[in-house]
């Protein structure tokens, strides 16, 4: 068996055109929360030279010269979308592994010449279009690594490969190779790619070519596995070592400025609890939380309140994250004052599988079963189904503005379209 990767093309606008067919042909951004920059531009967006994280404000004459149209972000339905396409790809293989919300890696046959299965791919692209709606390229390799490149490379020359690349050709491999610049390697960044470059290592080739031994001294074993895997050689589960997670957290910036304790009270709340979600779906716990409360930069003397606290013992329940933070904007709270951003910090993480014990403190034994019902709830029924009473019910102003939403097309009944 062979490893395959698929990446949907320019996932959040393609999301968005799938139903909207207005935008299709036209420049689109689609905005991070708040609606303040671009966290994704279709390929006319590109050519007008938006970047990633190009903030709205400056970008208003360009918006309208060009005709560029908007959409706030739309977790719930790219989240859904991404649920769509696995499941199509699990139709053409026996194993799927979720990458990123846009990318799968998955099994496909080796051909008896030794190459590849593209026809094999293109079936797995054609499903996902036929079924989904959403265009993909597809990388073919023997290992995941020479996958990923070979993936990167269909992004690269779409109208030349017709969005499938196949590195088990050992020839096309070397020659595409030496013109692949290492940086664009999967898991090689920037500082990484400047401890190579005294080695002469540029290219893709030249990594290729690089002594695992070496490899070793300059990246640690997990470079020294991805030489081996460039060269065709499966490492068992190989993965480019993630950063381990030390905190995480949760900050908005407020739809409208709060001027009164109670709005406050609820956004800090469901800040809370959407950390306190964060880590537990990693399988951690945090010993520390840290909140704050913050007005704008842009008037004088603004609010900037933080205050922090132990979790004893380590907890990833909403109940005592929120409940202590709740308490903290009390503390934190000043009449008269106008905030316009709040946020949740949680720290000292650890895995849950060996919790720090505390001799006057017991964790709640019936939580676990309570908190995997609550998450299988809001999993399927959608985000806050269940929550704190604390957090409030519905939209508020000091929600995250977006203003240019797209409806929840395929997750609520009411926004479902119709065809008249």
């Amino acid at each position: 068996m062979s490893w395959a990767i698929v990446d949907v093309a320019n996932f959040y606008v393609s999301s968005e055109r799938l139903f909207d067919p207005s935008l299709r042909r036209v420049p689109v951004i689609v905005l991070s929360n708040n609606d303040g920059c671009a966290i994704a531009r279709s390929e006319e967006a590109k050519a007008l030279h938006i970047k990633m994280g190009d903030p709205v404000f400056k970008l208003r004459d360009t918006i309208r010269r060009h005709g560029i149209q908007l959409r706030s972000s739309n977790y719930e339905l790219y989240a859904d979308l991404n649920r769509r396409f696995n499941a199509v790809i699990g139709e053409h293989s026996d194993l799927v592994e979720i990458y990123s919300i846009d990318e799968s890696f998955f099994r496909l046959p080796v051909l008896g010449s030794g190459l590849g299965d593209v026809a094999g791919a293109h079936r797995v692209r054609e499903a996902i279009l036929r079924n989904v709606g959403l265009p993909t390229r597809i990388g073919l390799g023997p290992t995941r690594t020479l996958s990923k490149v070979a993936n990167a490379l269909a992004k690269a020359t779409e109208k030349v490969w017709g969005g499938v690349v196949d590195l088990h050709d050992v020839e096309l491999r070397d020659r595409l190779f030496q013109m692949w610049p290492v940086d664009e390697v999967w898991g090689i960044g920037r500082a990484l790619a400047g401890r190579l470059r005294p080695l002469g290592v540029r290219t893709t080739a030249d990594l290729a070519a690089l002594p695992p031994a070496v490899a070793r001294d300059v990246g640690t074993v997990v470079l020294e596995r991805l030489v081996r895997e460039l060269g065709g050689t499966e490492c068992d589960d190989f993965r480019p070592e993630p950063e381990k997670l030390k905190a995480t957290a949760v900050t908005r910036m407020f739809g409208e400025p709060v001027r009164d304790l109670e709005p406050l009270r609820q956004a800090m709340a469901r800040r809370a609890w959407r950390a306190a979600e964060k880590i537990r779906a990693q399988g951690l716990l945090a010993s520390r939380i840290i909140g704050f409360a913050h007005g704008s930069r842009y008037r004088p003397d603004p609010p900037n309140a933080t205050r922090s606290a132990r979790l004893s013992p380590a907890t990833n329940d909403p109940r005592a994250i929120v409940g202590m933070a709740s308490r903290m904007v009390e503390s934190m709270f000043e009449e008269g004052r106008i905030y316009t951003k709040c946020g949740v910090l949680l720290e000292e993480l650890t895995a849950d599988t060996a919790p720090q014990g505390d001799l006057f403190a017991a964790a709640d034994p019936k939580a676990p079963a309570l908190l995997s019902a609550i998450d299988g709830l809001n999993a399927r029924f959608g985000r806050e189904t269940v929550s704190l009473a604390v957090q409030g019910r519905g939209a508020r102003t000091f929600d995250t503005k977006r203003s240019m939403k797209s409806p929840a097309w395929t997750t609520r009944i009411a926004e479902i379209p119709i065809a008249r």
